[in-house]
């Protein structure tokens, strides 16, 4: 009877490590970015550009993304010009145009959808989502914007990491279920 205790205090410790992971799967989010006001300004990485850091949590993973967007680029910079870039604060980016097919100034208004599932793009530690709008392609002189993003948004959805106290709760639950099960079998 007492071994039969142990396995289910067990059996309950691994089940509650397990759901917290179920919770965690269950909080994908979507993030959105309202991009109204943003001006792509000079090359990536480079001072000047519009900036944005978006707190959406340590390590969230970044599954997809969608945009609708209407851009203004200033002649003669063309509107395939204007970029986003996002990623960790302190890691690598990645880096699209909404429309990459406009080699012409004007304005136009641009939507699609990005799957970015296996790319590993994450938050970092820190918890931010850096964002950077800039130009593929600098036509004037530095510091001097090129494009402005006039409305819309940037969409993307995003999965938590689970916290590592749910991983050890989930394992010490099994390992507990296992080494009670071993000592019912002994008697």
């Amino acid at each position: 009877m007492k071994q039969l205790h142990h396995l289910a205090a067990a059996a309950a410790l691994a089940v509650a490590g397990l759901a917290g992971f179920a919770a965690n799967a269950a909080n994908a989010a979507t993030v959105v970015v309202d991009v109204s006001g943003a001006q792509s300004i000079n090359l990536p990485d480079e001072a000047g550009n519009t900036v944005w850091l978006i707190d959406v949590g340590a390590g969230t993973m970044l599954n997809s993304l969608n945009w609708a967007v209407t851009l203004n680029a200033l002649a003669p910079s063309s509107l395939s010009d204007m970029q986003v870039s996002f990623g960790s604060a302190s890691g690598p980016a990645f880096t699209f145009a909404p429309d990459a097919l406009d080699g012409f100034s004007d304005s136009g208004s641009y939507a699609g959808s990005l799957d970015l599932t296996g790319l590993g793009i994450a938050a970092g530690a820190d918890g931010k989502l850096r964002i950077e709008f800039s130009e593929g392609f600098k036509d004037f002189g530095l510091n001097v914007a090129e494009g402005q993003w006039l409305s819309g948004s940037l969409s993307f959805d995003v999965t938590p990491v689970p916290e590592p106290a749910g991983l050890g709760l989930a394992l010490a639950g099994l390992a507990l279920v296992g080494a009670a099960a071993r000592r019912a079998r002994r008697h």
